[in-house]
C-alpha cells in the first residue's frame, strides 16, 4: 500500500488482512498477498471487483500458470491471495472457482516423476545418478545390465530405483571383492550388518534381499543358496492408521471440488494415490458401476466398485475434461502421455479421448523427453498436503495421509462382513497375509476384543 492510500482503501486492506489472520496466513507474507491482489486490480482497471465473472478470473489464473518467471510456490500464493480477495468482498464467484484445482496445477510433473521417468531417463543417465561415487568400485556395465533387465520385465520406476540403490550399497559393502567373488557368505554378512549395525526394519531387510537376489540371478546368473544364517531384523508390528466412519465423513465434508472427488475415490474404491490421479477416461465404466485400475503396483490390474454417490460429480468432471480436450485439439494440442510400449502397440493414440486423464492439469507442459506439448495429470503432492492440513484443521488426532483412506476402506469393508478373499482382490494384494493385517483393526473397532475392566 502506498503512502497516498485513501481511508477507504486502508479500511479495505485492513479487512483483507483480518481475513488472512482468520485463516492463519503467516503475517510475514501479508505484503506479498496484497501485491498479488494489487497486480490483479491493475490489470482490470475498467472492471470493478464485484463485477468480475468466472471467465475473467479463470483467464487471469491461467495467465499466472503460464508465467514462467514465477515459481510454483509463488503461483500458489497468488491463487490464495485472490481467493481471499474475493472472499473479503463476498463475491459469489469465490465459491465457483475450484481454487485447490488451480493450486494443484501449479506443480508440473518432474522429469523423474514416476509417471514420466521410465521413458524420459536414458539408462546411462540413470546409471550416473544412482551410482554411489564414494564406493570406489567399477560395476557400471553390470548395473547397466541390471537396469536393462528391470525395464525388460516391466517393473515400475520406483522398483528400478530401489533395486539399484540396494545393489549399489551391497557392492559398496563388498568393495574389496570382485564381482565373481561375491557369494552367499557376502550376502549373509551384508544382511546381518543391516540388522545389527543399521537397525533396519524386517521390511527393509527383505527389500534389500530381493534386490540382491534379483541382481545375482539376472546379472551374475548365479542362484543364491541357503541364506538362513543371516541375522533377522527385529520384527515390529505396525498397525495401519484407520479413520472411523464419522472421521471420514468429517474429512469429506471439509473438502470440495477436485480434491473431494479424489479423496472419495481413495476411500470409496480403496485406491492408492497414484492410481487415482492416473485414472483415464476408459478406466471408468458407468454401465457396470466399476473402475478398472491398470498398471497398478506390481504391474497388475484389478476392478473396484464405483461409488454411486460420486457418479454425478465424476460425470461432470469428465464432461469438463471433454470440453477442455476439444479446445486443446482446436489449438493443435490434445496429446497425453502414454508409455512407450503402448505407443508402439496403438500408434498415434495419444490424442484420442479415451486415453485422456480424468484429472488433468489445468495447464499444458512440455514433455521433457519428446518436447511435445502435453496435458499431464495433476501433481499428487498438493492433495497430500491438503489431506494433512485438513486433518489438523478438523482436529482428528491421527496421522492422516492419503493412504489412510485405503486402510479405512479395507477395515470398514471387513466390519460390514466382506470376506477376506474378496477384499484381497479389491486391494490388489498378491498374498492374503498382507490383507490379514486389517482383521486386527476391524476386530477392535467392532468390540470383538473387550477389556476386562469393562466387566467390573
Amino acid at each position: 500500500m502506498s503512502n497516498t492510500t485513501s481511508d477507504s482503501e486502508k479500511r479495505f486492506w485492513n479487512n483483507y488482512i483480518a481475513l488472512l489472520e482468520e485463516h492463519n496466513v503467516k503475517p510475514t507474507t501479508y505484503r506479498w498477498y496484497i501485491q498479488h491482489c494489487e497486480q490483479f486490480i491493475r490489470c482490470y482497471t475498467e472492471i470493478r471487483l464485484k463485477s468480475h465473472t468466472q471467465e475473467t478470473l479463470s483467464q487471469y489464473l491461467s495467465d499466472i500458470l503460464e508465467n514462467t518467471n514465477l515459481k510454483p510456490w509463488q503461483k500458489t500464493q497468488a491463487f490464495d491471495a485472490l481467493k481471499f480477495l474475493f472472499l473479503s468482498i463476498h463475491s459469489p464467484i469465490s465459491n465457483k472457482i475450484d481454487w485447490e484445482y488451480w493450486k494443484m496445477s501449479c506443480k508440473e510433473l518432474e522429469r523423474d516423476h514416476t509417471t514420466l521417468a521410465r521413458n524420459n531417463t536414458p539408462i546411462k543417465k540413470q546409471l550416473n545418478s544412482d551410482m554411489d561415487s564414494k564406493g570406489g568400485y567399477d560395476n557400471g556395465p553390470e548395473i547397466e545390465k541390471l537396469i536393462y533387465v528391470i525395464r525388460a520385465k516391466g517393473y515400475s520406476i520406483r522398483t528400478e530405483k530401489t533395486y539399484i540403490h540396494w545393489v549399489n550399497r551391497f557392492l559398496k559393502f563388498n568393495v574389496n571383492l570382485k564381482s565373481e567373488a561375491v557369494d552367499d557368505d557376502s550376502v549373509i554378512k551384508y544382511l546381518s550388518y543391516l540388522a545389527v549395525e543399521k537397525g533396519v526394519s524386517p521390511a527393509t531387510q527383505a527389500l534389500a534381499l530381493n534386490a540382491i537376489a534379483f541382481y545375482f540371478k539376472s546379472v551374475l546368473v548365479i542362484e543364491l543358496g541357503d541364506l538362513s544364517a543371516f541375522v533377522n531384523a527385529k520384527k515390529r508390528q505396525k498397525m495401519p492408521v484407520v479413520l472411523t466412519t464419522d472421521e471420514v465423513s468429517i474429512m469429506l465434508n471439509s473438502l470440495s471440488g477436485i480434491q473431494l472427488l479424489l479423496v472419495s475415490l481413495l476411500y470409496g474404491g480403496g485406491l492408492r494415490l497414484m492410481e487415482a490421479v492416473r485414472l483415464r477416461i476408459q478406466d471408468v465404466d458407468f454401465g457396470y458401476q466399476q473402475i478398472i485400475i491398470r498398471n497398478a503396483k506390481g504391474n497388475k490390474e484389478r476392478i473396484v466398485p464405483l461409488p454411486v454417490k460420486i457418479v454425478d460429480n465424476l460425470k461432470q468432471q469428465i464432461s469438463n475434461v471433454r470440453n477442455q480436450h476439444k479446445l486443446d485439439l482446436q489449438n493443435g494440442y490434445g496429446s497425453v502421455y502414454m508409455p512407450s510400449e503402448l505407443v508402439k502397440k496403438y500408434g498415434k493414440s495419444d490424442k484420442q479421448w479415451v486415453w485422456q486423464y480424468i484429472f488433468p492439469s489445468s495447464k499444458l507442459s512440455i514433455d521433457p523427453k519428446s518436447k511435445i506439448i502435453r496435458r499431464h495429470h495433476l501433481h499428487e503432492s498438493t492433495l497430500q498436503k491438503t489431506v494433512r492440513n485438513t486433518a489438523r484443521k478438523v482436529n482428528i488426532p491421527k496421522r492422516v495421509t492419503c493412504h489412510t483412506f485405503r486402510h479405512s476402506f479395507a477395515t470398514h469393508n471387513l466390519e460390514r462382513g466382506m470376506d477376506i478373499r474378496t477384499l484381497q482382490q479389491l486391494l490388489g494384494h498378491s498374498d492374503v497375509s498382507t490383507t490379514m493385517i486389517y482383521t486386527h483393526t476391524a476386530n477392535f473397532s467392532k468390540g470383538k476384543t473387550s477389556s476386562p475392566l469393562d466387566f467390573l
